[in-house]
């Protein structure tokens, strides 16, 4: 059951992860991180395919293989920030203050990571149910108080982070199915 625990926990520690690097004030370096680059014939998130750091007032993304800028640079734009090639090796992202519209986009940026770590969250629902059928137990019980605990988290860091963003009240939620 503790491997359970860990398995249901991944997805909601790498959430916490994805939101910490979003600011409220302008956009930092682990937002940056959190967008998709595809590139042949596969996505990653661009912290995994370049180094991140900041300078002077902007974000400057350095791919490990300089073949991925145009690639990063079109990820970016289609998500509406503004980045360009600063050279052969390096993109620059540049980090305005965020306007109204810009703090929707943000938000439902975090709304899709805190959708994709539900999702994540309810695979490894099914794995254990499908490991518990095959061994003849069916006890979902604690998996799925284990899977209650684990949307409820989501749902606390994405409505913690939204407030953040917008600087308002928390957002009133629904019942949510798990």
């Amino acid at each position: 059951m503790a491997s359970w625990e860990d398995r249901i926990r991944q997805p909601v520690e790498h959430l916490a992860d994805q939101l910490r690097g979003i600011r409220p004030g302008a956009i930092g370096p682990g937002f940056v991180e959190t967008f998709v680059v595809e590139c042949q014939g596969s996505r990653s998130p661009i912290g995994r395919i370049a180094a991140i750091t900041t300078q002077a007032g902007r974000i400057i993304v350095a791919p490990f293989d300089r073949a991925m800028v145009p690639a990063i640079v079109k990820s970016l734009a289609d998500a509406r920030q503004n980045a360009y090639a600063l050279d052969p090796a390096r993109v620059c992202v540049t980090i305005p203050p965020l306007s109204g519209e810009q703090r929707d986009e943000v938000a439902s940026h975090v709304k899709a990571l805190g959708e994709k770590a539900r999702v994540a969250v309810r695979s490894v629902r099914q794995d254990i149910r499908k490991q518990l059928a095959a061994s003849g137990k069916r006890s979902d019980r604690v998996v799925q108080e284990l899977t209650d605990g684990a949307m409820a988290e989501i749902d606390r860091l994405v409505d913690a982070k939204l407030v953040e963003i917008s600087g308002d009240s928390p957002p009133h939620r629904s019942g949510r199915k798990s």
